[in-house]
């Protein structure tokens, strides 16, 4: 009698089902029955209940009808708006581009060039080996001709101190003897008769009356001397320039500033200055504006002690020709230096016109003025007069105001406009579609649901439709007044549970089941014998390992995409998934379908599955970091009867029990990474197959647990298959754990970090030349690191464009901050005690959007890749201290960051948090010490910790001290490795190539220096063996988290200073720990890092660079290394109370490391110099 109910059910709903398959909704008629016309999601109740539903429905149309209006009416209004607000902003973008233009600052490119010249020329005198002044260049035309080709500047000459008599003496004698740089410097300019010139004056001299008066006294004195082009007349080399009273004002204005100095405009005023120049030079000057630039020539570039100056003739008239190719309308550049002083320009595009003295612009256009500084980048005293400044005064001219009003604004004005209403109508059209179409499902439902309620009970209706609710639910329901309501309101209480709780809710969730239920024992359970079967189990190698230093989420993306893989080889061969158990998959063939081939299947789906998996986690390395690659698989498969069926109760899944699954999982355990492990039995099915081919008898027994000795086979892949002389893949270990061959043993050490034979030109190398000189595995890490940095680099300017930074052009100001922080050699002087992080602004976290939003251009995005291969490259073929190794901080570093970032901690601390947005920003902002909220920060730890070992020689720092090495020298003895690494890769990132990548970490002056300050911190922080920084980072930890000093003695300095402080020192001790994250982690990758290590200081010692055996105090320093080093840091990071859990997985990992160690450290040193050290 069911059974014909069921049938007569299943024709009724065949039926409704053909009804709407002509709306496209042919297999969810029974849950799309649950939503209104408007998309309200209701549930079908019973009929005694619809009369009291039926007005709340009726109240719910009419509120979505008006809300449909609202939005009609909002269209309207942002259609009328985007037109008005288009039209104005086009309206004034017309002049906007032509403002950015003429304001550039004019001499930018000139203190830049002019500095890089003068970094020339002491370069080229240290070289040298002389002492100014006395330094005669003669490559002085070629470097001067390229300088003079940049700027546009003319005649430029070399003048150097003298500041004592004996020098003055000298000096007469060297420029008699050393004046050979005339005809040299004529020969190189290819003039006519080099050698026919006017002998110099003797000695140094200065102009009165029209005669030569040679100088005397202590001085200062600047002779000029090279110049370019040079003089034939020989009458105005010696020319002591500090005689002229205006070249002198300039002179102390250098002295003070150490940067270079603008003279006001040449002319009578000045004149002293053109008393030796010739008529046509004169006349030069006075028919146009022309100044005079000094720049600055240093000793070397660290003292900045002033040598010799570089003087040029700077024309006006170029400076204002625009960059643009484009034609531009005239306008009037007026130049005023505020002290009555005017000269007037015509600029039509990219020709500038001198017109006159004076302010000649046309005053019809007085009102549509602009100005601006003429040099912000300029900064010294101006000559022209006390108070004088530089004014740029720009006035349009007839032609311009007709060529910039044009009807271009109103017509797109009225493009944009048509867009909205076409919007609008095609929006209308589509409301409309989807209302006809939820109609007809909603009266399609309503049919079901009556013909249901007729046969069945509520009960079993709902099982039908789907809709199984639990008690807590039902009660929730008859409580209430049972209507839609009541469903809102449970609705809207579960979507304010945290995600968190969602996962827990749905784990425990068991609507089939309730362990007071006890009716399905009544029946008959699901179950059969299946004579004929395949199990196979495929075990992870080096999975738990590798999971113990993963975020959850890539574990998981790792799991699912292996499983995924797995799936589909199953599927195209009928093979049954039976389950999932950690890093294990299980599979078995022959039911429930029996089939003959089972073995034969089984053994096609194992060898597709070894051969997609090597595939699959070396594709995977790029996103899940390094060693990923290294993973292996481990199968084993067993043949014979099995017992499978459902097993009920809570969670119920299908099942397989019975010798035959024993055996195959004890198969798989006994098996080799990245082989396929076969019993007799299935072997003997693969034989009588015709699949002998495919088997390898394995040499030794295999010992089982339960079933003694066993022989087994292997069950060849396909590159096995064709190569078939190949070796074991097991590695000797020290250990027994199956794993270690993986994570502990030296099969890690034989891939070169670099090409060694490479050499980085970043002038002349491209992406590509760098990337294919690197390994394959370098190139997957690079491509990791890439994606970590651009993540974070979304992150900083989702900030900075949520942030109020306001329009002003900082390019200037970074080019000049830039080059001051390349000069500074000696790193360790810029570590501060604290460093400052921007405050909590409730706008910015409120305004923020998403980092997955923004999208960076291609440019940053090729630079990125660009410089991370750059720092790869760099990296020397170390077997510890290489760009593993630095990805591998890398990772640790982004683990823990996540792990600061998690507002679990903060949820669980403050209750009150979870109220508001705004006080779970700022709970999480102060748990954090405001490294959350600063993305800079973040993205700073991350990319010092892949450029921390740049260049590692392989030796200590000791070493390089004691072998009396340049950079030893260099960097005076003090933290040698990490300052040059964070030189070096500073070095490269100022590279011209990285431009767009700098400006999208730092778009302000303040920015900058906060990077560069983060960056050395966070570099030098990883010197752990200096022992004076040592004392003042536990000062610096004293004062700000321990508790037995003194409050008083830790409550000197202010909140936000504390704050910092604290924030300082968290950087400080997550990089270290990140450092040897290898000792706080799975005991097989502290193995194996471990060992690298060791075989690092084995070459140390075998080239003489390590003064003693590393075996001989391996066991003891490993010892006391974990006791006085590891664990305390790891409780340092548990007592700065950020890192949650982490901190807790940090120190178990370290004291399980160290019980370890003590047990099995001896056997594995032994290993360790049997196979690095050997008999040396």
């Amino acid at each position: 009698m069911n059974r014909i109910k069921q049938s007569k059910l299943k024709s009724l709903i065949k039926a409704q089902s053909k009804g709407m398959e002509d709306s496209d909704r042919t297999e969810e008629a029974a849950s799309e029955a649950s939503r209104t016309e408007e998309g309200t999601v209701v549930k079908i109740l019973p009929m005694d209940d619809e009369n009291a539903t039926m007005n709340n429905d009726e109240f719910e149309r009419e509120a979505v009808k008006c809300f449909r209006y609202f939005v009609f009416a909002l269209m309207l209004a942002a259609t009328i708006t985007a037109g008005i607000t288009s039209w104005f902003f086009l309206d004034r973008e017309e002049m906007h581009s032509f403002d950015q233009e003429i304001s550039q600052d004019r001499t930018s490119d000139l203190v830049a060039e002019s500095s890089s010249l003068s970094s020339t020329i002491t370069a080229l005198a240290i070289n040298s080996e002389t002492n100014w002044p006395f330094f005669t260049d003669p490559n002085y035309p070629t470097i001067v001709a390229n300088f003079m080709a940049a700027t546009g500047v003319s005649l430029v000459g070399l003048a150097p101190l003298i500041n004592n008599k004996e020098d003055l003496q000298k000096w007469a004698n060297y420029s008699q003897a050393n004046q050979e740089w005339i005809p040299e410097s004529l020969l190189l300019e290819q003039q006519p008769d080099p050698s026919n010139y006017t002998q110099i004056y003797p000695n140094v001299f200065r102009n009165s009356a029209g005669e030569r008066i040679p100088e005397e006294g202590d001085g200062p004195f600047a002779p000029l001397w090279q110049m370019l082009q040079a003089p034939r007349d020989g009458k105005i080399v010696n020319f002591n320039m500090l005689s002229d009273s205006h070249y002198k004002e300039i002179f102390e204005s250098l002295w003070e500033e150490k940067t270079g100095a603008l003279s006001d405009r040449l002319g009578p005023n000045n004149a002293g200055l053109l008393e030796n120049a010739d008529d046509l030079v004169k006349g030069y000057v006075y028919a146009s504006p022309v100044s005079i630039f000094i720049a600055p020539v240093f000793k070397d570039a660290t003292k900045q002690e002033l040598v010799a100056t570089l003087t040029s003739g700077l024309n006006w008239t170029p400076l204002f020709a625009l960059p643009s190719d484009e034609h531009m309308p005239p306008v009037d550049v007026v130049i005023d230096d505020g002290c009555a002083n005017e000269f007037t320009f015509r600029v039509t595009g990219s020709l500038s016109e001198f017109v006159g003295f004076g302010s000649l612009h046309d005053p019809t256009y007085e009102e549509h003025e602009r100005s601006f500084a003429f040099s912000p980048s300029l900064r010294t005293y101006h000559v022209g007069g006390k108070g004088c400044s530089y004014q740029v005064r720009v006035f349009p001219t007839k032609s311009f105001c007709d060529t910039y009003h044009t009807s271009y604004p109103a017509s797109m004005a009225g493009v944009i406009t048509g867009v909205f209403i076409l919007v609008g109508i095609i929006l209308y059209m589509y409301d409309a579609a989807v209302h006809m179409r939820q109609s007809k499902i909603l009266a399609v439902a309503s049919r079901s649901e009556k013909i249901l309620s007729v046969l069945y009970p509520k009960t079993i209706r709902d099982r039908l439709f789907g809709i199984e609710e639990d008690q807590t639910v039902q009660r929730e329901e008859q409580k209430s007044s049972q209507g839609a309501s009541a469903i809102r309101r449970f609705n809207e209480d579960l979507l304010k549970k945290a995600n968190k709780y969602q996962l827990k809710s749905f784990m425990k969730s068991t609507p089939s089941f309730h362990p007071h239920e006890t009716d399905f024992l009544d029946t008959k359970p699901i179950a059969d014998l299946f004579l004929h079967a395949t199990v196979l189990f495929a075990d992870i190698s080096g999975f738990t390992a590798w999971s113990s230093v993963r975020e959850p989420t890539q574990v998981f993306t790792l799991l699912e995409s292996v499983y995924r893989t797995f799936d589909i080889a199953a599927k195209r061969r009928n093979v049954f998934k039976v389950e999932t158990v950690g890093d294990c998959y299980v599979a078995v063939t022959g039911l429930p379908e029996p089939t003959k081939a089972h073995a034969t299947i089984m053994a096609s789906f194992a060898r597709a599955c070894v051969e997609k998996f090597e595939d699959l986690v070396g594709s995977l390395e790029t996103t899940l970091g390094p060693d990923t690659g290294d993973l292996g698989i481990r199968v084993g498969m067993h043949s014979g009867p099995v017992t499978a069926g459902v097993l009920r109760g809570e969670k119920a899944r299908f099942q397989l029990f019975g010798d035959t699954v024993n055996t195959a999982s004890r198969i798989e355990s006994s098996g080799e990474r990245n082989r396929i492990h076969l019993s007799q039995e299935t072997a003997d099915l693969l034989a009588a197959a015709g699949k002998s081919h495919w088997l390898s008898s394995r040499e030794q027994l295999v010992t089982a647990k339960g079933k003694g000795k066993l022989q087994t086979y292997w069950l060849l892949t396909k590159q096995e298959e064709a190569s078939i002389n190949i070796t074991s893949h097991a590695v000797d270990s020290a250990f027994t754990d199956d794993e270690a061959s993986q994570s502990g043993s030296g099969i890690f050490l034989n891939s070169p970090s670099v090409n060694s034979e490479f050499s980085l030109d970043l002038g002349t190398s491209t992406l590509e030349d760098i990337e294919k000189s690197l390994p394959s595995r370098t190139r997957r890490l690079c491509q990791w690191n890439v994606d970590v940095l651009t993540r974070l680099l979304k992150q900083i300017v989702a900030h900075r464009l949520a942030s109020d930074l306001g329009n002003k052009d900082w390019e200037s100001d970074l080019s000049r901050r830039e080059k001051e922080i390349r000069r500074h050699i000696s790193v360790l002087d810029e570590v501060v005690e604290i460093i400052p992080l921007p405050g909590f602004d409730q706008s910015v976290y409120k305004g923020q959007q998403a980092h997955e939003r923004i999208e960076l251009s291609e440019a940053v995005i090729e630079q990125i890749r660009l410089y991370v291969a750059c720092i790869a490259a760099m990296y020397k073929d170390n077997p510890f201290h290489n760009f593993e190794h630095a990805s591998h901080v890398m990772m640790s570093v982004s683990k823990l960051l996540s792990r600061i970032i998690a507002a679990d901690d903060v949820l669980n601390a403050d209750q009150n948090a979870a109220s508001s947005d705004d006080l779970l920003g700022w709970s999480i902002h102060d748990h954090t010490y405001g490294i959350t909220s600063d993305p800079m920060t973040q993205f700073t730890v991350i990319l010092a910790a892949m450029v921390h070992d740049v260049d590692h020689s392989g030796v200590s720092n000791n070493q390089l001290i004691n072998e009396g090495s340049k950079l030893a020298d260099l960097f005076n003895n003090k933290s040698v490795a990490e300052q040059n690494s964070t030189v070096l890769a500073w070095d490269i990132l100022m590279h011209p190539r990285f431009q767009d990548f700098r400006r999208t970490i730092y778009a302000a002056p303040y920015e900058l220096d906060r990077f560069r300050q983060l960056m050395t911190n966070t570099v030098l922080a990883t010197d752990i063996m200096d022992k004076e920084l040592q004392a003042l980072r536990r000062n610096r930890w004293d004062a700000a988290f321990n508790t037995n000093v003194p409050l008083a003695a830790r409550s000197e300095e202010g909140t936000k200073d504390m704050v910092n402080r604290k924030a300082t020192i968290v950087i400080e001790h997550l990089i270290q720990a990140s450092d040897v994250a290898h000792t706080m982690q799975h005991w097989h990758i502290y193995c194996k890092w471990n060992e690298r290590l060791f075989q690092e200081m084995a070459v140390a010692y075998k080239a003489g660079r390590l003064p003693f055996n590393p075996a001989e105090k391996w066991y003891e320093g490993e010892i006391g290394f974990l006791d006085n080093y590891v664990i305390p840091l790891a409780k340092k990071l548990k007592d700065c109370g950020v890192f949650g859990v982490a901190s807790d997985e940090y120190l178990n990992y370290a004291m399980e490391n160290r019980r370890e160690w003590e047990d099995k450290g001896r056997d594995f040193v032994a290993t360790l110099t049997e196979r690095h050290l050997g008999i040396f």
